[in-house]
């Protein structure tokens, strides 16, 4: 018979042969693992996220930032004060003050005032004197040289807000950490899953083929040293399979480490889980869709966030110490009114005979403290925008990175369903040239040995595809390119 001839009846019976040999596998002592409920990617990754308490911790960075940002919304929050001073000697009054004030804080840096005093007494301090009812006042105090573009409150106020823009970057940032800690480690518990079932398949066609060789040695149809040829490929397969079911557990024990229950206890993973891809597919990339991808990078990567938050607060700290290089005035003017006068308050006329006003000014000579802090916060802020640059830089590389490697990662595994389809086809060819008399055991174990290679590369490649859409979502600060099927 012709190569040609043998390799026609090889493709003509593979179909055949595959379904016989399965077909034996399966009769022969069950060792195939393919059962079990099935445990998906997404379902693993929403687990963590509701669960894990390194998820958990992540709300509280943000939270407690949030909380930061209200307590320097507090700077601006109304105050309501009053007091009552009296003093009676040899039943005489002398005085009798009451006093309350409502300062109203405004964004831009001034503050109204509402107040209303009260003086009894025959000794009351003359400045002091109101009618029986009492004076009330209105007035405002603004900034006129420090604190005029920004002050203490408006500072603090813009570092809570940078602060609050940091805590969600790094929320996002700790989250997709732990995510593509749980993406790399749920491969390779796929990889291993997947490994376990070639060798438990391995082992079984083996054992199905040694007790084929004993029938074809007893009617004398092959060598009898054919059966220590089977029967050291049923003990090499049954090596493997004691390494994979080794490599299956630690894995499971790595993926079982996420997995958290309601209450926030460490559960175990369900019963028999077996690991599935489903939900995790490869990104169509084209020219498009990478630029798209790089923009989403620069725009959204959490660490990048940080920076940007970083040099806000620090052009916030730069304002403030440019404005205290100048002296510090604040200008105070109040209207005053008996509170039981029939006349408007606001009439011009009466605002004129009756209103208190002041201005304050206070400045340092050398202003050796101003400038060292104007130095100070500049070299910061320049520090800062360096460090953006810099990480925006890595991150785009970064991106790339993670891109190029899905994109490999699909034409390896195009590659490798073609190699596994192929070592197929020679196993099969083979396996009619040794039922000819054509070929020898050994040159068909190496065959079928090819094949299980090549079907644990594939598992290989598949389970990369995990790690590698995991480094690009915390490339770009996007999460949803782990679950996004396109």
């Amino acid at each position: 018979m012709t190569a040609r001839s043998c390799l026609a009846r090889a493709l003509a019976l593979g179909a055949s042969l595959a379904a016989s040999v399965s077909l034996a596998a399966q009769s022969a002592p069950a060792k195939l693992d393919t059962l079990g409920p099935a445990f998906t990617f997404p379902v693993f990754i929403d687990g963590i996220l509701a669960h894990h308490p390194v998820a958990t911790q992540a709300r509280l960075v943000a939270d407690q930032a949030r909380a930061d940002l209200r307590t320097a919304w507090g700077a601006f929050d109304p105050t309501m004060t009053a007091s009552w001073d009296q003093k009676t000697f040899g039943g005489t009054q002398y005085y009798n003050y009451f006093d309350a004030e409502l300062k109203i804080p405004l964004p831009i840096g001034a503050d109204v005032t509402l107040a209303f005093d009260r003086t009894m007494g025959r000794y009351a301090n003359p400045d002091r004197r109101t009618s029986g009812s009492g004076t009330f006042e209105a007035g405002i105090s603004i900034p006129l040289g420090q604190r005029i573009l920004t002050d203490e409150r408006r500072n603090a106020l813009q570092q809570a807000r940078a602060a609050r823009d940091a805590g969600d970057a790094d929320r996002t940032a700790i989250v997709n950490k732990l995510l593509f800690s749980a993406a790399k480690d749920y491969g390779a518990w796929y990889e291993s899953w997947r490994r376990r079932a070639i060798a438990q398949e391995g082992e079984a066609l083996a054992e199905f083929r040694l007790q084929a060789v004993r029938r074809r040695v007893a009617n004398g149809e092959s060598a009898p040293i054919d059966t220590i040829e089977a029967l050291l490929e049923l003990q090499r397969r049954e090596v493997t399979r004691f390494e994979a079911e080794a490599s299956f557990y630690l894995s499971s024990l790595d993926v079982t480490a996420y997995w958290w229950d309601d209450a926030g206890r460490p559960a175990a993973l369900p019963a028999n889980a077996k690991p599935m891809l489903l939900g995790i597919e490869q990104i169509a990339i084209d020219s498009t869709r990478l630029q798209e991808l790089l923009d989403l990078a620069t725009r959204r990567n959490p660490d990048l966030l940080k920076v940007q938050a970083r040099i806000k607060q620090a052009e916030a700290q730069r304002l403030f110490n440019t404005q205290a290089l100048l002296p510090l005035a604040e200008a105070k003017l109040s209207g005053l009114g008996a509170s039981d006068s029939d006349e408007s308050f606001f009439a011009g006329e009466r605002l004129d005979n009756n209103y208190k006003a002041g201005l304050s000014i206070k400045s340092p000579l050398l202003f050796l403290k101003e400038t060292g802090r104007f130095a100070s916060s500049g070299q910061r802020l320049e520090f800062q925008r360096l460090e953006r640059d810099r990480l925006r830089r890595e991150v785009e590389f970064d991106a790339r990175a993670a891109i190029f490697d899905l994109f490999n990662l699909e034409r390896l595994r195009q590659r490798q369903v073609a190699n596994v389809r192929n070592a197929g086809l020679l196993r099969d060819a083979e396996q009619v040239r040794y039922e000819n008399g054509e070929g020898t055991l050994l040159i068909l174990n190496l065959r079928e040995r090819l094949v299980l290679d090549e079907a644990v590369k594939l598992a290989a490649v598949e389970a990369k595809v995990a790690g590698a859409r995991a480094a690009l979502a915390v490339a770009t600060g996007d999460r949803t390119l782990l679950l996004k099927q396109n």
